[in-house]
């Protein structure tokens, strides 16, 4: 329950960043921007309150991945999808979003594992 706490407060935190910005875009008069700041605040929530997975000790990386992909499918991919950052106009332009949102996933796990990897043996030298 605790480190549900912890990635809820994340969520929030990082939401209200983009509150505010969302705020001045609206301050400006740019509709737009509103709508933008307030989808990339609701991608920040998400995954503020997902950051936790990693910190589950009882679960096994194989598990903590796999829950996390799954999450990301149910929270992020759907703001992706009725965002319009992206135009799905058919199966395919959808089937195309969803192989970019997995790839750049992909990607920044990767990316994410190495620095994490590097940091790790910095940190024993």
């Amino acid at each position: 329950m605790m480190l549900l706490k912890i990635g809820f407060v994340r969520g929030v935190k990082w939401f209200a960043l983009f509150g505010l910005l969302a705020t001045y875009q609206w301050w400006s008069g740019n509709m737009e921007g509103v709508y933008n700041m307030l989808v990339y605040g609701g991608m920040a929530f998400f995954l503020g309150l997902t950051s936790v997975i990693y910190e589950v000790k009882r679960w096994s990386f194989p598990k903590q991945i796999l829950i996390h992909w799954v999450t990301m499918h149910v929270t992020i991919l759907p703001l992706v999808i009725f965002s319009g950052f992206l135009p799905v106009s058919s199966l395919r332009d959808a089937l195309m979003v969803y192989l970019k949102f997995n790839v750049s996933g992909l990607v920044l796990f990767t990316l994410s594992r190495m620095l994490l990897k590097v940091r790790q043996q910095i940190k024993t030298s």
